[in-house]
């Protein structure tokens, strides 16, 4: 459907204008962003110091929010996280990538009406979206 970039975050107000790569890292335990991470340290040639692994998008975030180190997380979650005021994105040269975003569903499912009207809006050219929003 989309993608998003995966971005690095600080605690803010940061100290540093760049990531500074020496300094601790909060990591999420595993998946696409762990792995993308991975593969960018390695690219750079860093072994980075992990002071932290988190479960989930939110966790990882707050961690960053308390001081724990830097974080890489998808820009989207970013955008949206109840955190973000407490938390400063760094520029970085090159990146840890982007993820792609899509959406599943179980094609039992796909006779429920929200289901159906969901995957419908995914469908190009069959978005049944209008201009303004009906009243409720």
């Amino acid at each position: 459907m989309t993608h998003t970039p995966l971005v690095l975050v600080q605690a803010a107000p940061a100290a540093e204008q760049a990531p500074d790569l020496d300094k601790p890292f909060v990591l999420p335990r595993q998946g696409l962003v762990r792995t993308a991470a991975d593969h960018w340290f390695r690219s750079l040639g860093i072994h980075p110091h992990v002071a932290a692994e988190a479960d989930g998008h939110e966790a990882l975030l707050t961690l960053v929010a308390l001081g724990y180190g830097t974080g890489i997380i998808p820009g989207l979650v970013l955008q949206h996280s109840g955190v973000r005021n407490r938390l400063q994105q760094l520029p970085a040269p090159s990146g840890p990538g982007h993820l792609a975003i899509g959406i599943c569903i179980r094609r039992a499912d796909l006779h429920r009406p929200l289901i159906a009207a969901a995957w419908a809006e995914t469908q190009p050219g069959q978005s049944n979206r209008s201009e303004h929003a009906a009243p409720s």
